[in-house]
This record gives structure tokens, C-alpha cells and sequence, in this order.
């Protein structure tokens, strides 16, 4: 069996943990930290909850990419109740973020956030929309702020509207964060608090948990667990090399 050669081994060890950022809230408020340029961050998001007619299941799958160390692009896509005849995608959405300088530069961070998405309404109609989004966030010490404004801009049915979210975390260690979100439609007059943990394990592993308690009049209350990976592409490059040389010298040989 050949042997890694020491620089490619140093490569697949060190990628996972260089290009680590401040993770999102486990809602729907952004932090104003990206993703490293060519970081890769796949995320699966699990909920169970209630909603006032009935109780459902939720499976959400994201990906993240760094195009820029100052930009970066993001997809999700949600399925409700997957396992039974009432499945259906629930929302969708394509998202991009630019920050504008490096944390602390300024007394308060500054990003801006633009996203195209789709959701599933009550009657079961799509609707279509997109979200500028600008991002807010202070840190003092272990506590971080985050204020997010977006409008609410439907294309094909709806009224538009402004949604507020904010957030808050204490860095308790390097391996235990907790906090919570607020977050407000103005248009729909509700919102909801979601209390939640993170644990941020070696190697660019978190685990995220939390509770969503609505109270607007079409609620729903559901506990999400959330788990994200984050390595480099340049895994894939020196992965490549690496089977590249073997080849080479099994050709030789």
C-alpha cells in the first residue's frame, strides 16, 4: 500500500480546522461572518413540532460555499413530513452574503445579504419572492448581537413585508455556546423566541439544539437539531494529487 506523502497528509489533517467561522443562529438570523473562500459547509437541520392542526416532521439540507473570503453563497431546501403521503417541499432558497470588512474593523459589523426563495402556503400555492437582507452584529468579549432587517419582496402573490430577527450568544468555552432568538413579521403580526446550544467540536463538527415557541396565530412549536461539517476544497485537490502519484507509481513499477 503506498504511503500519503507527509505534505498531502498535512493537508487532509489541517483543512478541517482553517477555515472555521462564526456559526449562524439555527433560524432564520445570519451572523455577518462568511465562509473562507473555498470552504465547503454541507448542514442537515432535523424539526419535530406541532402546528395548530396537526404534528409534523421536517428535514432540512443545506450547503454553503466561499466564493470570496468576503463572499459567499448558500442553499436550502426543506421537506415537510418526508416519511408519509402528505409530503411536500416546504420552502426553498438560494442566498448570497457579502461583509464588507474583517470583524472589529468597524464599531459594528456590516453585511448584506440578498436571497431568491420559495415557500409553501396554507392552501397549498407556492410563492415566490426575494430578500435583501442587511446584518448587524457587535462583539463584546464572549457575547455576540445580531440584528438582521430584511423586506419580505413576493413576485407572484402576497403583499410585501419587513421581518425582523435578532440573536444572541455567550461563548461559554470553545466547546459550549448557548443563546437565543427573537424574530418578528411585521406584515403577518407574529414571531417567535427560540432558545438554543451550540457544541463546536475539533475539526469544524457543531452540533446545534433549539426551541421554536411561536406566537402568532398560525404557529407552529418544534425543537430543531442541527449538525454542520466544514472542510476546504483543497481537500479535493490534494486528494487528487495523492491519487495521481500512486497511479504514477504503480504505472512505473
Amino acid at each position: 500500500m503506498q504511503k500519503l506523502p507527509a505534505a498531502a497528509l498535512i493537508i487532509l489533517l489541517t483543512s478541517f480546522s482553517a477555515f472555521a467561522h462564526r456559526e449562524d443562529y439555527i433560524d432564520e438570523t445570519l451572523v455577518f461572518q462568511t465562509v473562507e473562500k473555498g470552504a465547503i459547509e454541507p448542514e442537515y437541520w432535523f424539526d419535530i413540532g406541532h402546528r395548530p392542526d396537526r404534528d409534523f416532521n421536517r428535514h432540512n439540507l443545506a450547503l454553503e460555499y466561499g466564493i470570496t473570503d468576503h463572499l459567499m453563497i448558500d442553499g436550502r431546501l426543506t421537506v415537510d413530513n418526508p416519511d408519509n403521503a402528505r409530503a411536500n417541499l416546504n420552502s426553498a432558497r438560494l442566498e448570497t452574503r457579502f461583509r464588507f470588512t474583517e470583524e472589529g474593523d468597524w464599531p459594528v459589523d456590516v453585511a448584506f445579504s440578498a436571497e431568491m426563495n420559495t415557500r409553501r402556503l396554507e392552501n397549498g400555492q407556492y410563492q415566490y419572492g426575494l430578500e435583501p437582507r442587511l446584518v448587524l452584529s457587535k462583539d463584546f468579549a464572549k457575547i455576540n448581537f445580531t440584528l438582521n432587517v430584511a423586506e419580505e419582496l413576493p413576485v407572484n402573490r402576497g403583499a410585501p413585508g419587513v421581518e425582523l430577527a435578532s440573536g444572541a450568544r455567550y461563548d461559554v468555552t470553545k466547546l459550549f455556546r448557548f443563546g437565543s432568538e427573537l424574530k418578528y413579521d411585521v406584515h403577518e403580526r407574529g414571531g417567535a423566541v427560540i432558545p438554543q446550544i451550540w457544541l463546536a467540536f475539533p475539526r469544524d463538527i457543531t452540533f446545534k439544539a433549539g426551541y421554536s415557541k411561536g406566537f402568532d396565530q398560525n404557529r407552529e412549536d418544534f425543537v430543531r437539531f442541527v449538525s454542520r461539517w466544514s472542510f476546504s476544497s483543497a481537500i479535493f485537490r490534494a486528494s487528487s494529487r495523492v491519487h495521481f502519484c500512486s497511479a504514477k507509481r504503480l504505472s512505473i513499477l
